[in-house]
C-alpha cells in the first residue's frame, strides 16, 4: 500500500485532481485526499507507512483515562442503572476530556479501546437459578434417556 501511495506523489506535483489520481491508481477519492494532505505536509515522508490518514481526536493518555473511567461503571458517574449507552459515553467523554464526539462516532473509540457491544440479558425476577441447574443435571438426562428408548 505504501508503494501505491508513493506512486501518487508525481501526480500531486503535476497538479492532478484528487479524483483523477484516484481513478489512475484504482483507489477511493477520500483515500487520495488523505494522501495529498500528508504529502503537502511532509512530501514523500508523509506517504510512508503509518504517516497518513485521519488522526485521533483523543491523545493516548486521554484514551487511557476514558477506558479507566468506563470500567468503573456508569453508576459511579451518576447514571441510573450501571450500564453504558452510546449517548451516556458521548456525554461522559465530553465532560472528562473536553472532546466532543457524535453518538455514531464514539463507537470507533470504544472499539479501539477494546470494548464490544453488549446487551443486558433480560431474565424474569422469579427465575430460580438453583432449580434450573438441578433440572438440567438430574431431570433432563432422564427425559433424554426416555426419549431415546422410545425411538
Amino acid at each position: 500500500m505504501e508503494a501505491r501511495r508513493l506512486k501518487a506523489a508525481p501526480y500531486f506535483k503535476r497538479g492532478w485532481s484528487e479524483r483523477s489520481v484516484a481513478k489512475k491508481l484504482g483507489v477511493s477519492p477520500p483515500a487520495v485526499h488523505y494522501w495529498k494532505v500528508a504529502w503537502q505536509e511532509d512530501k514523500k515522508n508523509g506517504l510512508k507507512a503509518g504517516k497518513y490518514g485521519p488522526s485521533f481526536k483523543l491523545a493516548p493518555e486521554k484514551e487511557a483515562l476514558v477506558k479507566k473511567k468506563i470500567l468503573r461503571g456508569a453508576g459511579e458517574y451518576g447514571f441510573s442503572g450501571d450500564f453504558w449507552t452510546l449517548r451516556r459515553i458521548t456525554d461522559a467523554v465530553a465532560s472528562w476530556t473536553g472532546v466532543r464526539y457524535e453518538d455514531r462516532s464514539i463507537w470507533h473509540v470504544l472499539k479501539r479501546l477494546g470494548f464490544s457491544c453488549q446487551k443486558p440479558v433480560r431474565r424474569a425476577v422469579e427465575r430460580d437459578e438453583k432449580a434450573i441447574r438441578n433440572w438440567i443435571s438430574k431431570d433432563w438426562p432422564e427425559i433424554k434417556k426416555g426419549a431415546s428408548e422410545m425411538v
